[in-house]
């Protein structure tokens, strides 16, 4: 029966991970058939929320169309050979301001206030054991209830891959087998650095761990990152960045003017120069890409970095 596949697109509310701490997702499973699939793990920027909570706002529905299940087919459709998982923060401060408390200590409107631990990396393990788990048991009323959630949560008409024979069953999902992808988008960026605090104290005080997910995490994409805090955009201390180098973490930077030309935070420019040139030093292999350098800096084209970013990073 068709409700023993793995669902191609689906919303599930309150996954558990670590010490009661919880997360709202959105999953999409791989668009082609590969035998041993990458997951790839996404944190959204402020405003990203699911539709009906986008539109309901009287600014943010002027950005809908990259609401959390648009954002998910999107990634689908750039990472074929990987299950998508959208990780909604657990919190947004006036329905606006991404809080991602669960991974990072953050103030109310979500600024980090980077901690050398935080279990940040245990949340996330748990997290995509208990997303197996939930989609493994799901009945097929629960499941088509929040199949059909997540396809109403689609705008602009956004198409599927085509169905590719051979989908897997449910009770095959194992992410947290997986080697791992993570994508950080503006906001989404202070999971990815607070992951490397966590590098660093699990490296510098050879704690002994038995996380799975740090060796399985292959690549780390840093898309056009900032936060409204005066400080910590980017990462620059050299020995946070070290850790990155000892775990052989291909990174990808892709970021726009909006940015990194915004006079009003001088910082973040100089913060991501002296974090990408510490990486090619440390011989850490780094790709950087500027976008839209050659046209205003606007929201618009902060989001679409979304669009171009995995088309530039494989040309």
């Amino acid at each position: 029966m068709s409700d023993q596949f793995l669902p191609d697109l689906i919303r599930l509310t309150n996954i558990s991970g670590f010490d009661n701490r919880s997360n709202d997702v959105v999953y999409c499973r791989p668009s082609t058939n590969v035998e041993n699939p990458n997951v790839c793990v996404f944190f959204g920027g402020d405003v990203q929320d699911f539709t009906e909570n986008m539109l309901s706002h009287r600014d943010n529905k002027n950005h809908v169309q990259w609401n959390l299940e648009n954002t998910a087919k999107l990634l689908q459709h750039s990472f074929v050979d990987s299950h998508i998982v959208v990780v909604r923060p657990v919190r947004m401060e006036y329905r606006t301001f991404s809080c991602y408390e669960n991974f990072v200590q953050c103030t109310h409107c979500g600024v980090p206030e980077h901690l050398p631990m935080y279990n940040g990396l245990q949340h996330l393990e748990e997290l995509l054991h208990n997303v197996s788990v939930k989609i493994q048991n799901m009945t097929e009323q629960e499941l088509n209830d929040s199949v059909q959630i997540a396809k109403n949560g689609l705008v602009d008409g956004t198409n599927s891959p085509q169905n590719a024979a051979n989908i897997p069953t449910r009770n095959t999902l194992n992410l947290d087998e997986c080697n791992v992808t993570l994508v950080g988008f503006s906001k989404g960026c202070v999971v990815l650095n607070q992951f490397l605090y966590e590098f660093d104290y699990y490296s510098s005080n050879a704690v002994a761990t038995n996380l799975k997910i740090i060796p399985k995490i292959r690549e780390m994409y840093w898309l056009d990152g900032g936060h409204s805090g005066g400080k910590n955009t980017w990462m620059t201390s050299a020995n946070l960045l070290e850790s990155i180098a000892k775990l052989g973490i291909r990174i990808m930077v892709h970021v726009t003017p909006y940015q990194i030309e915004d006079e009003r935070r001088p910082w973040i420019k100089k913060e991501e120069k002296l974090f990408s040139d510490t990486l090619k030093k440390l011989g850490v292999p780094i790709r950087r890409i500027v976008h839209f350098d050659d046209i205003p800096a606007s929201i618009q084209n902060h989001f679409n970095v979304l669009n171009v970013f995995k088309s530039a990073d494989n040309s």
